[in-house]
């Protein structure tokens, strides 16, 4: 399945629209694992590697968000998951957006209601299939 990039900008509305927000600006950059350490390092101060960073500029429900991917990461998660490469660009993809509407991840729990709120989302795209 290859992913479309008009099928991706209908589904992350539909998303959006779900949770009660509206998208305005919604960039996402694919780089390379070295550009998203880097960036890891000099805006959030984490001295490790990452698979997505989100920056959110968002005003009360109006997205306005930036997020950095990258490549090697979304393959390695793909293959550790076993999971096609457009799966894992979706939970990725996803898990930007999620951010922007108030998800967090950093304890057991809130990665489980990320992990949840990922498939709800992945499933959305699915339906529109």
């Amino acid at each position: 399945m290859a992913l479309n990039e008009t099928q991706l900008a209908e589904w992350l509305f539909g998303v959006a629209k779900k949770e009660g927000y509206a998208i305005q600006k919604l960039y996402y950059n694919f780089v390379d694992a070295s550009t998203l350490y880097e960036l890891n390092k000099k805006h959030l101060n984490h001295n490790n590697d990452t698979d997505i960073l989100t920056f959110d500029y968002s005003v009360e429900n109006e997205i306005s968000a930036e997020a950095f991917i990258s490549h090697e990461a979304l393959e390695l998660n793909a293959q550790k998951h076993n999971q096609s490469i457009e799966k894992e660009t979706l939970r990725l993809v996803s898990h930007a957006l999620l951010h922007c509407f108030g998800y967090k991840d950093k304890s057991q729990d809130e990665k489980s209601l990320m992990r949840l709120k990922e498939e709800e989302c992945i499933a959305m795209f699915h339906v529109k299939q």
